[in-house]
Formats: C-alpha cells, sequence, structure tokens
C-alpha cells in the first residue's frame, strides 16, 4: 500500500510539475507579444469599464477604444467629469474622442509582470497626460489626465490592430 501511494504521489508531482512549466511557456509567450506591441507603437485597448474621479465605476458600451497607429493616437472613450478650462461649442464636447500625434512616448518596465507606457498629446483644444499600466496577461488600465478636464481611468484589454 505505501508503494502505491508513493507511486501515485510521484506521478502526481511530475504532472503538476510538467503543468505548470507549460503555463509558464505560455505566459513568457504572451508577454513577449504583449512587449513587441508596446514597442511597435501600434496598439489597440478595448475598454470595458471607466472610473471617473467623482463617480463609481461605471461599464462602457462595446467598441469603446483607444488605439496607437503611425505615432498618432485615436481616442473614441467615454467621459465623464467636469471641465475647468474647456472650449466653448463643438471644439469644447470632443473631451476623449479625437485624434492627436503622440508626444515623448516612452516604455519601462517596473516588474516583471508589467509595463508602464507614458506620452502625451495635444489635439489643439486640450494637451493630455496618458499613463497605461499594461499587465503581460493582457489587462490594461489607462489614466487620462486632461489639462483642462477631470482625470479619468479607464480599464481594459491590449490588442494588436487586428482588432480594428
Amino acid at each position: 500500500m505505501k508503494k502505491i501511494t508513493f507511486l501515485l504521489t510521484t506521478v502526481m508531482i511530475v504532472l503538476l510539475t510538467a503543468c505548470g512549466t507549460s503555463n509558464k511557456v505560455v505566459d513568457q509567450q504572451q508577454a513577449d507579444a504583449i512587449k513587441a506591441l508596446l514597442e511597435s507603437r501600434e496598439y489597440v485597448v478595448m475598454v470595458g469599464s471607466m472610473r471617473p474621479i467623482s463617480a463609481p465605476t461605471m461599464s462602457v458600451s462595446q467598441g469603446q477604444k483607444m488605439f496607437l497607429r503611425d505615432g498618432m493616437v485615436t481616442c473614441n472613450l467615454p467621459y465623464v467629469g467636469s471641465g475647468q478650462n474647456v472650449g466653448y461649442g463643438a471644439s469644447g464636447y470632443k473631451a476623449l474622442n479625437f485624434t492627436g500625434r503622440v508626444l515623448d512616448y516612452k516604455v519601462e518596465y517596473p516588474k516583471s509582470d508589467r509595463a508602464r507606457v507614458t506620452f502625451k498629446v495635444d489635439n489643439g483644444d486640450d494637451s493630455y497626460h496618458f499613463h497605461v499600466e499594461v499587465f503581460m496577461n493582457g489587462k490594461t488600465t489607462i489614466d487620462v489626465d486632461p489639462r483642462g478636464r477631470d482625470a479619468i481611468s479607464y480599464s481594459g484589454m491590449i490588442h494588436g490592430l487586428e482588432m480594428l
């Protein structure tokens, strides 16, 4: 009986070790793919929720996204918050629906399981500081600090541009 218990325990340890190793390989492949997206500056973040400063977390409708391509960022993100220095008329309603040139794009890896991307955008009506935290499983948070509006955060998933 002791031999059977020992044999079963040994088999279980081997199986668990094999499963753990294969997950690390898949995780490393996914991490390498995400790093390649960030370095290429060509990706899309599909947003699922937003966290305004003055309201609870809210779900957003499907299709809300931010994408980078050819040195430009296009935001199609809902906005909830107040504006302190917002233009009057149509230009004041852009909020986070615009396309602008990416300035000072930087990628850092503060920990092995995440990357931090920072960049600035000036679209003529407002300037924005973006702080994007990308985890190696694809989960992403976007913190946007507009000059003339309240800051806001979004949560979503990063993908390649084939998602567009």
